[in-house]
């Protein structure tokens, strides 16, 4: 069902606009496009500019005496790949409970998260197109047997930071009463960036344009194929970024009064001042989601010896200085995980605890610290630890790289939801 209209042309990285009326039956019985991105496991670039779909699962049309609880699902994918239709996210679980299902599509990689700083292009557009869709439940899901007043946001990874971003910023207030965060925070380091302006202009100079300001720049970007696009996406990292798997286009701080901001100072500075939805809260991980790196890169297991060198893999961000690891902070950490051994195949295990906390657990626990000092009521933490046959991921990742140490992989609890 579409919820905004198509954002091609003018309308391409601005924020979503409310879909217009339309006359007749539209047939909605098949899942709409997903957005423009690279597939994530064919590596083949698809999807459409006109993405912008939300799929609503009812186990029967209620009447409005009955209302039931609705659930709003958002993808994950790094805000870069995903959407929300049946090929990952199948409801048969759902259907099965006295639930309303909607899961949506927004916006991803450079598409939904480019920022030019100004009302135009004021940045998180991705997540300003969930805030339209909790906008369209508010306003129709009683017309499916959904309760308008019963709604809980969930998502894993990017889609957990998704959530939490929704809970801290006064846009998205009243739209939704509970949280549930799958194995992400908006205190992750891959989910935020302070300011991502500087990578759009590193954009228009890979695609042959060295814009003079941001008018030019704008009017470039528009104009050049989604191919081309998401083609050098990626390639606006520097090689340091890229070692610390950090995601070029991603939610960010919006300049104050650029237009209708949903995000104008950094996560942690509002959660740390107490400004966040006081709903109830799921929050948790898998025991092992560090798994998920060897899928990101590779190539790990040929260069472990040159890893065991490489301190900005082994320092959580904010305690770095401009790239710059201390020395006794990198000692501290490396003794901490490996003792007196060297970062090797031997040590793999540990190096993925390693990784599930730099990527994970400290956003997650810092999420819980906050939540704690407003002593709210209702929060509840969980680990998921069960290996079963339904863990895509480690299955996955294992056919690569055999050596995988035993535990639940991030994503792995996606085949069980």
């Amino acid at each position: 069902i579409p919820f905004a209209e198509p954002p091609v042309g003018n309308l391409r990285f601005k924020d979503p606009v409310p879909v217009k009326p339309w006359q007749g039956v539209k047939q909605c019985t098949k899942p709409g496009n997903p957005c423009v991105q690279i597939h994530e496991f064919s590596n083949q670039l698809i999807g459409s500019e006109d993405c912008l779909f939300l799929n609503v699962y009812t186990p029967k049309i209620f009447d409005s005496n009955e209302l039931k609880p609705v659930m709003v699902w958002i993808h994950g994918g790094g805000f870069t790949f995903g959407c929300g239709d049946d090929e990952l996210y199948a409801p048969d679980f759902f259907v099965q409970k006295d639930v309303v299902l909607v899961s949506i599509n927004y916006r991803v990689g450079v598409f939904g998260f480019l920022s030019l700083g100004n009302s135009d292009v004021p940045g998180n557009a991705g997540l300003k197109d969930q805030v339209l869709a909790l906008k369209w439940v508010q306003e129709n899901v009683h017309h499916f047997g959904g309760d308008a007043k019963n709604v809980t946001i969930f998502g894993e990874s990017a889609g957990a930071a998704s959530c939490h971003f929704l809970s801290i910023s006064p846009m998205a207030r009243g739209l939704f009463h509970k949280v549930i965060l799958q194995s992400g925070s908006a205190l992750n380091p891959w989910a935020y960036v302070e300011n991502t302006v500087p990578r759009a202009y590193v954009l228009g100079e890979l695609l042959g344009k060295k814009a003079s300001d941001s008018e030019e720049l704008i009017a470039l970007l528009r104009d050049q194929t989604k191919e081309d696009l998401i083609a050098f996406q990626n390639k606006v990292l520097s090689r340091e970024e890229r070692r610390k798997l950090i995601l070029p286009f991603v939610p960010c701080r919006e300049v104050p009064g650029t237009g209708n901001n949903l995000l104008t100072d950094s996560p942690e500075s509002l959660i740390k001042s107490g400004q966040f939805a006081e709903v109830p809260y799921i929050i948790g991980m898998t025991s092992k989601g560090g798994i998920i790196s060897l899928k990101e890169d590779p190539g790990l297991l040929s260069k472990m010896d040159k890893i065991n060198g490489d301190a900005i893999r082994f320092v959580p961000y904010d305690l770095c200085v401009r790239d710059n690891v201390p020395e006794n902070v990198f000692l501290e950490v490396k003794k901490y995980y490996f003792g007196n051994c060297p970062v090797s195949k031997e040590t793999l295990d540990q190096y993925v605890d390693l990784c599930s906390d730099l990527e994970f657990t400290i956003g997650v626990n810092n999420t819980l610290k906050y939540f704690s000092r407003k002593e709210l009521k209702d929060v509840y933490v969980y680990q998921f630890s069960f290996e079963g046959e339904l863990g895509f991921f480690k299955r996955f990742i294992k056919a690569s790289v055999p050596e995988c140490p035993p535990g639940v992989s991030h994503a792995d609890d996606l085949g069980y939801i």
